[in-house]
């Protein structure tokens, strides 16, 4: 994950992490000791929980609902913009229908927009059936071992 905001750095691209408070730091960690603050600047942080849960249930938000708030100034910027968002769920009835629902949506808007958008499950907690849902509707399949940062 760490390389994916590098390379969005090295294009002077905005990086949204939708990530856990466990992980954030990690992340920050790593990255303040390859950038200064000024292309730091370009990272923004979003507490996954806050992220997903901001209407009262689980759901996927656009990201683009978050930008004005993220990075000031967004709508009169022409900017480039990458994220990184760890879904995580606490334990629901019919989550998987949930999740499924908001990838398509997630979809349609990456599509409508260019946004590079990375999507991270821990592939043990999603049933056989969401992992094939998942499959059918991205282009790329991703198998990370590492901590994820």
């Amino acid at each position: 994950m760490v390389d994916f905001v590098i390379s969005g750095l090295e294009r002077n691209e905005y990086s949204i992490i939708v990530e856990n408070d466990r992980i954030i730091p990690l992340i920050q960690k790593r990255l303040t000791a390859l950038f200064d603050e000024s292309r730091l600047e370009k990272v923004k942080y979003v507490n996954n929980y806050d992220f997903y849960y901001a209407k009262g249930d689980f759901r996927i938000n656009s990201i683009f609902e978050f930008l004005p708030n993220i990075i000031e100034g967004f709508s009169e910027l022409d900017v480039a913009v990458r994220s990184w968002a760890h879904v995580e769920w606490r334990d629901e009835v019919e989550v998987s229908k949930k999740l499924m629902a908001s990838e398509k949506e997630a979809d349609v808007i990456v599509n409508e927009t260019n946004l590079l958008s990375v999507c991270a499950y821990d592939f043990e907690r999603v049933s056989e059936e969401f992992k094939e849902g998942l499959l059918s509707c991205h282009n790329f399949f991703i198998n990370e071992k590492e901590d994820g940062v």
